[in-house]
């Protein structure tokens, strides 16, 4: 659906009635109701309009309050021509400048997706009256409103209707550095306010260490912990050694990085030895949470024999076998960090369609008549042979198939082995993401999807489901082989 555009003059005929004004607002620029309504902004516009010298129709077709999905990053105004992107940030208050550079420069990164040969940045500061934009290299520059005004009048080709939604997808705006590993090298990519923020403080945690070793950084799936870890280990690794301890399986993604990132060695957890911390000045420990009980002890006594400093980057709520629950390790490592644990709260990658149907799929009574999930798909398969004929099909789809982890000892799910399973995909993230829900799994009564015992008892099917899941970024195709799983699910879609 394209984005609603209206009329800068139109916006700020009921500025002197707040109580009008915003449900007109509303309806004019299609606002949603859970979006926050700022009257303060519509009379920041009827003042700036005041001060331009241009033909009211130059005012037509902008894109007000326009916010990323994923994001919830807010553009305040926007108008889009078949050549030109013209971006106006609105502040009722004056602050400061860095700030308002860096939402400028955020602003250039992710318009810079419309691909349009002229893009323009300003910002309009009511209070003082000031406008400002960002020139070509990032700085801020104190223009009269002339500037603005001459910008519009050139803006003669008609504007251009853009679904917004389909530009900032997640596989356009959000990098992996296993998965998007050439972007990552090249820093195309950036952090979220509440990223840059923690990576704020861990730098000066870190750099400021003289007793307490150990720090942690913990987050649900999504939240950006892989991005942000690595961002940071590049930025020490400007001064200094730093060895990346992955809890886990190595890709191609951290073997291309081990290569090419200066001062950064990157390791699994299983060969890491006590000269490999020696040699450092700050280990990082991906996956943390999977370490065994010696491993984490051997981390503990090493860094502080070697007196180096060790980042933990966690999440509690990601366990995929019985062992690592009764292990907990994520409580020790709280332990260990004290008070110095810095905690990611925004998901960025599973956009909210798609974490609301897992949240849906996992327990039934969180669905609400008025959910829809086009980006899902359902396919119903009960035949073996079939279902993995379908996953096939699938992938030459864009969708990346994800296999629950096998048994070494009983081969009963072997039959869906491929490239990808629950715990080769940790750290990692796709667009599509295809997984099977077979007769291994039920309902509950209440509506609770649990599953029998894994052909490995230690594994839990359904940890490792939520596991793939969670990996996704853009759409999800679930292949059920069961039709009481069938049944339970497909009200779900009934929106579809």
């Amino acid at each position: 659906m394209k984005n609603k555009t209206a009329f800068l003059i139109d916006m700020v005929k009921l500025s002197h009635n707040a109580e009008l004004s915003e449900p007109y607002i509303r309806y004019l620029c299609g606002i949603k109701n859970e979006q926050q309504y700022r009257h303060q902004e519509i009379l920041d516009i009827s003042v700036l309009i005041g001060q331009l010298s241009v033909a009211d129709s130059k005012l037509s077709d902008f894109i007000y309050g326009y916010i990323v999905p994923q994001l919830n990053k807010e553009f305040d105004l926007i108008k889009i021509t078949e050549s030109t992107c013209l971006n106006i940030e609105l502040k009722g208050s004056d602050v400061a400048r860095e700030k308002i550079q860096r939402q400028l420069i955020q602003n250039r990164h992710y318009l810079k997706l419309l691909n349009k040969p002229n893009l323009l940045l300003f910002t309009y500061i009511s209070s003082t009256g000031e406008l400002i934009r960002l020139d070509d290299s990032n700085n801020l520059i104190e223009c009269a409103f002339d500037e603005l005004s001459r910008v519009l009048n050139l803006m003669n080709d008609k504007a251009e209707q853009v679904d917004l939604d389909s530009v900032f997808t997640p596989n356009n705006i959000l990098v992996s550095p296993l998965n998007a590993t050439e972007r990552f090298l090249r820093g195309d990519y950036l952090l979220t306010e509440n990223q840059e923020n923690i990576k704020k403080d861990v730098l000066s945690y870190v750099c400021g260490i003289t007793t307490d070793r150990f720090v942690g950084l913990t987050g649900g799936p999504g939240t950006g912990k892989t991005l942000l870890i690595y961002d940071i280990a590049c930025e020490l690794a400007k001064r200094q050694k730093i060895l990346m301890v992955h809890s886990g399986i190595l890709c191609e993604g951290h073997n291309e990085l081990d290569q090419r990132l200066n001062n950064i060695k990157i390791i699994s957890a299983k060969e890491l030895r006590l000269h490999e911390i020696r040699d450092v000045d700050i280990v990082i420990v991906d996956e943390a949470h999977r370490l065994y009980t010696e491993s984490l002890e051997k981390v503990e006594r090493w860094v502080k024999r070697a007196k180096t400093t060790c980042l933990f980057s966690y999440d509690a709520g990601q366990m995929l076998s019985a062992a690592e629950r009764y292990r907990n390790t994520a409580q020790r490592i709280d332990q260990l960090c004290l008070s110095h644990i810095f905690k990611l709260t925004n998901k960025i990658r599973t956009n909210k369609e798609l974490a609301l149907f897992i949240t849906c799929l996992r327990d039934l009574s969180k669905y609400r008549d008025d959910y829809s999930f086009p980006n899902v798909q359902i396919i119903y398969e009960p035949q073996k042979n079939k279902a993995m004929r379908k996953v096939e099909e699938l992938k030459q789809s864009g969708y990346t198939f994800i296999s629950y982890t096998p048994s070494k000892v009983n081969h009963e799910i072997d039959y869906q082995s491929d490239r990808y399973n629950t715990h080769t995909v940790i750290g990692q993230e796709f667009d599509g993401v295809c997984m099977l829900i077979g007769d291994y799994f039920f309902y509950t009564p209440e509506g609770k999807l649990v599953a029998r015992t894994h052909p490995n008892p230690d594994y839990l099917f359904e940890q490792l489901l939520y596991q793939g899941l969670t990996r996704v970024r853009s759409k999800i195709a679930l292949i059920v082989m069961s039709e009481s799983i069938l049944k339970r699910i497909l009200p779900l879609m009934k929106n579809n």
